[in-house]
């Protein structure tokens, strides 16, 4: 692979005491995504004197799709001369890094209005997740806030009228191996519910991801018509909803839980939600969602994560209120350690949060024990083990026949 940036001058060694290179870039671009005042002002320098690979500096910026907010910290921090704390080539290669997410952002956008229009000819209303709604109403600028694709919901019953639409459009469809899975053992596993259908917009060739379920949790939601009643309108986006706040909250937390909190810019979404909306948020409402849905601790947790790595202001209040019990907070710690997570090096473990029913067990048991709703997912349980057998054995015996 080829150096994006050329190597500083050999350093004298670092102190024994000092963080190692690759603790350097990890501070560095997550101090550089906190919001100002957050962290004492040295911080950062201090952070990106120690950073020896560069490289590594950029692709870890550009994994947690936070390059814009190094950029700008990195400026910002190096005073008003119009310089910048980076090395020019790595200021350069940077900006080079921003230009191309805002060029990709800008393709999608080609395909998230073609969605819009064939799912509104078809009459179906569609809720907006995440990057597009995010960019227009939390991020001081929407070059803050890059996608790589496009996340739409529709009411759960509609979910197959919405394929056939976009398919109808000229949509391509793209097999996503878990919901087929899903679909093949749905007949035995009736709390089950889908994943979502992948398409490629014909004239972007925009990936877009259509859902009946925002949480994606592998079983039926239980507050769908009231996510749809507190929907509200895009603003600058005719046509389409996104979640209320509150619903908000439980998404974007149970998401960034879902991917092991792989990306530092999920949680600046929650980071940048608590700042701006906190105040006014219903958390007795965002409790009820959560513990009808089972995702109580996902919301702990993502908020916990977004105040220690970024200094979201999440009141005493909200984490008495959201707070598992001692067993499995320290599942919690142990499972996704908050020392990995923020040396941006979380990963996903998504038969924990999400059921599967399709795996058979090991795709079951893990969410049971980390997850709520465990009536529902225990009655999946019984549902796939008895009626799947029922099914291989009507199966074995049809075949025995022919």
């Amino acid at each position: 692979m080829t150096s994006l940036v050329r190597p500083r001058p050999a350093a004298a060694p670092i102190a024994a005491s000092a963080p190692a290179a690759g603790a350097c870039a990890s501070n560095a671009v997550r101090l550089s995504t906190r919001e100002p005042g957050s962290a004492p002002p040295e911080a950062l320098g201090a952070a990106v004197a120690g950073v020896q690979d560069w490289d590594g500096l950029i692709a870890l910026a550009l994994r947690h799709r936070v390059a814009a907010y190094l950029l700008a910290a990195t400026r910002c921090a190096a005073g008003t001369g119009g310089g910048s704390l980076l090395p020019p080539d790595a200021a350069r290669a940077v900006r080079a890094v921003v230009m191309g997410q805002a060029l990709s952002v800008s393709v999608l956008q080609g395909a998230l209005t073609r969605s819009l229009e064939v799912l509104g000819a078809a009459g179906i209303p569609v809720i907006v997740l995440k990057g597009p709604v995010l960019a227009r109403t939390l991020y001081p600028s929407p070059t803050l806030r890059p996608y790589s694709d496009v996340d739409l919901t529709v009411p759960g019953a509609s979910v197959a009228a919405a394929g056939a639409a976009l398919r109808g459009a000229g949509f391509e469809e793209v097999v996503y191996e878990a919901e087929a899975a899903r679909a093949a053992s749905a007949g035995h596993v009736h709390a089950g519910a889908s994943f979502h259908l992948k398409f490629i917009e014909p004239r972007s060739g925009g990936l877009v991801e259509l859902h009946g379920d925002p949480l994606q949790l592998g079983l039926r939601p239980a507050g769908e018509a009231g996510r749809w009643r507190r929907a509200v309108p895009v603003p600058g986006l005719d046509g389409a909803l996104m979640l209320g706040w509150e619903d908000q909250v439980v998404q974007l937390s149970v998401h960034a839980h879902k991917h092991g909190f792989e990306r530092l810019i999920w949680l600046k979404d929650l980071d940048l939600l608590l700042r701006t909306f906190g105040a006014g948020l219903n958390w007795r409402l965002v409790e009820t969602v959560a513990r009808a849905e089972g995702v109580t601790a996902s919301v702990w947790y993502a908020l916990e994560l977004a105040a220690r790595l970024l200094g979201a202001p999440l009141p005493a209040e909200v984490r008495r209120r959201f707070r598992p019990a001692l067993p499995l907070r320290t599942a919690y710690r142990l499972a996704w350690p908050a020392a990995r997570i923020a040396d941006l090096d979380g990963w996903m473990r998504r038969r924990a949060v999400q059921f599967h029913a399709a795996e058979s067990w090991r795709g079951m048991l893990p969410s049971l024990f980390f997850m709520g709703r465990r009536g529902d997912r225990s009655r999946a349980i019984v549902q796939a083990i008895t009626r799947g057998r029922l099914c291989n054995r009507t199966y074995a015996v049809g075949g025995a026949t022919e």
